[in-house]
């Protein structure tokens, strides 16, 4: 079953893929690549999963979708603040321009589990920010309980994911990007244990990512 909303649709697909093709040299010349690190670790996830990156940029979904290839992209949805879709008619469409559905940061909300939950059985891989927000200094920010309930509740693989560099191409304040360069390191799956804590997992994650 195709999940709800026209970035979901194949011409949707189709078109972000052709905007890849056509637009990502531009990005990676900004990005100077960019520099993956452990790209083995998207070999060993067994379908759909919860990728879970750092964020101090509103490149980084850009980032992350030319990291993981073509493969992983084509259907890859990346949860969206809530309020970034309500600020304005032109955020709504760029966020759902690139694949992104409404997410309530702070966790809470049965209505965003449900379409995370509903994304990932229908074969999508589901970005979600463990911050939350993006940092505004580029450190990594403590993570939000979201994660780890969404993860204990679909029992799903979790890829932790640090970017760096972002901070430094568009800082979070700055509306004009500037060339620098950005790594994107994956670690190893990880998934919840037979009842473990949704804050224990949140809590492995956060070390996994740190760790990168």
């Amino acid at each position: 079953m195709r999940p709800e909303g026209w970035q979901f649709s194949p011409l949707a697909v189709f078109a972000r893929e052709v905007t890849a093709v056509l637009f990502g040299p531009v990005l990676s010349f900004v990005v100077r690549g960019p520099e993956v690190v452990g790209a083995r670790h998207l070999d060993e996830l067994e379908g759909p999963a919860l990728i879970c990156p750092t964020h101090a940029s509103h490149f980084d979904v850009s980032v992350l979708r030319l990291a993981v290839g073509r493969r992983h992209r084509r259907h890859l949805a990346a949860a969206a603040a809530a309020d970034y879709f309500m600020a304005s008619r032109w955020r709504w469409f760029f966020a759902a321009w690139l694949g992104s559905f409404p997410f309530n940061r702070l966790g809470r909300g049965d209505d965003s589990f449900k379409t995370a939950s509903a994304l990932l059985a229908a074969g999508w891989n589901v970005l979600v920010f463990p911050e939350g927000t993006r940092s505004p200094t580029g450190e990594i920010g403590h993570f939000l309980p979201g994660i780890g309930l969404l993860a204990t509740r679909t029992g799903r693989q979790v890829l932790p994911v640090r970017i760096v560099g972002t901070a430094a191409v568009l800082p979070k304040g700055d509306h004009w990007p500037r060339r620098s360069p950005v790594e994107v390191r994956f670690g190893a799956p990880l998934r919840a244990n037979p009842g473990e804590d949704s804050r224990s997992v949140t809590g492995r994650l956060e070390a996994a990512v740190c760790a990168l």
